[in-house]
């Protein structure tokens, strides 16, 4: 699948991003040669450090470079827990400068089994007092990645998880971890239940529908019981972590689920599973949808299959993309900003141009009750598919319209 999404400037602005890398890297690599001389505060340098990473986690993926991206975010947290920079501290965060200058630098960016391959070789907080020996006896090398309602939580989790080569990673919201894990996919994931725009609860829904993510250990940190009417639509296999007196006893559950060799499977026959995907198809795919997270989810769908996916954010800019270009599919939200995808659709229709009265067009809504069916049928959509979407349901019905 090609995505396009294109931006005026944009390729203007990731060469500035990809300059303002190799500045920071530089002028980081010689403030930790001053901190070495003893020429600089420790302190005001990690923070100085953190600052500068901060502001490259959040630019990297806007860019187009979600590894730096994650490796800034890493970067960060280690930083966070160290109070000093001994030699080893200098050692370890030069080799996180030398990635980042390093992906730059490169032709192309790192494959995703590159990706993971990196992240999880680059070095972790509390182990400038070990020796090389003993850091080496570590047997699992294990990411988990959370958001939690609450600082206190988050203090809570990095205080439980310290086994030696365990790295739990926090995340500001919801939608940064999904990014984060489909580029390179936990050991476990900690959320929790309530949370503003997308909750924990949402989130393992789409875990469950992501082929990449659904063996994903996951678990809710929630002071409601799991017996609660708010998780009865999650699968058995999402666990439960209490933020009251049971929270040490679930953590440590947890940490036994999220080990590698918890996980472990026997291998199986090298069978073809059977799959109701239509047969590679070159399709033209119009998409709106103003929902990051259902954007990913739909892309992800459609990775597999040859089709040119157009993106837009709203019924506006859907009807513009129609106007200019006649597609083979249009995948299209109900509820979006500036126009909603029942007005859009009817706009489609009327507009005059050859294509615009049979181009398919399959609603994507939460609401897909027999009363609002006929409201999007009246209103020129062919079809309708519920959320969650599940993708060979998706995928069938696009190979139905477009024969």
């Amino acid at each position: 699948m090609t995505f396009k999404n294109v931006d005026e400037g944009f390729q203007g602005l990731r060469i500035e991003f990809a300059d303002q890398c190799r500045v920071v890297t530089d002028e980081l690599e010689s403030l930790l040669n001053q901190v070495y001389d003893g020429k600089y505060d420790t302190s005001t340098a990690i923070q100085l450090m953190r600052r500068e990473m901060h502001n490259l986690k959040g630019q990297g993926s806007v860019f187009g470079y979600p590894v730096i991206s994650m490796i800034a975010h890493r970067l960060e947290d280690y930083l966070a827990k160290e109070n000093a920079l001994e030699i080893t501290n200098i050692n370890e965060v030069n080799i996180y400068l030398d990635h980042i200058r390093g992906i730059i630098n490169s032709a192309k960016l790192p494959t995703e089994a590159e990706t993971t391959e990196l992240l999880r070789s680059l070095p972790q907080s509390g182990f400038s007092n070990h020796s090389d020996v003993e850091i080496e006896a570590i047997s699992e090398e294990v990411e988990i990645m959370a958001v939690t309602s609450s600082k206190l939580h988050r203090h809570r989790l990095e205080s439980a998880v310290t086994k030696p080569g365990w790295r739990l990673i926090s995340f500001n919201s919801t939608l940064n971890l999904l990014e984060n894990a489909l580029a390179s996919p936990p050991n476990g994931v900690i959320v929790s239940g309530e949370l503003p725009s997308i909750s924990g609860i949402e989130l393992a829904t789409v875990f469950q529908a992501l082929p990449k993510l659904k063996n994903v250990p996951f678990a809710i940190l929630t002071s409601r019981s799991k017996t609660d009417s708010h998780f009865k639509d999650l699968p058995n296999t999402v666990e439960y972590i209490s933020t009251g007196q049971g929270f040490s006893g679930d953590v440590q559950r947890m940490i036994e689920a999220f080990s590698p060799q918890a996980n472990a499977v026997l291998p199986t026959k090298n069978t073809q599973p059977v799959s109701s995907k239509p047969s590679p198809k070159q399709l033209e795919v119009l998409f709106a949808e103003d929902n990051r997270i259902n954007q990913i989810l739909v892309q992800r769908f459609l990775d597999e299959h040859p089709f040119n996916v157009t993106l837009v954010e709203n019924g506006v800019d859907a009807v513009d993309a129609c106007k200019n270009k006649k597609f083979d599919i249009v995948l299209m939200d109900v509820m979006m900003p500036k126009m909603g995808g029942v007005e859009a659709a009817e706009t489609i229709r009327k507009l005059n141009k050859p294509w615009a009265k049979d181009m398919p067009i399959i609603a994507l809504t939460a609401d897909y009750s027999a009363e609002h069916q006929k409201k999007y049928k009246k209103a020129g959509m062919n079809d309708c598919i519920g959320k969650p979407i599940e993708p060979d349901s998706l995928t069938r019905m696009i190979n139905d319209l477009t024969q």
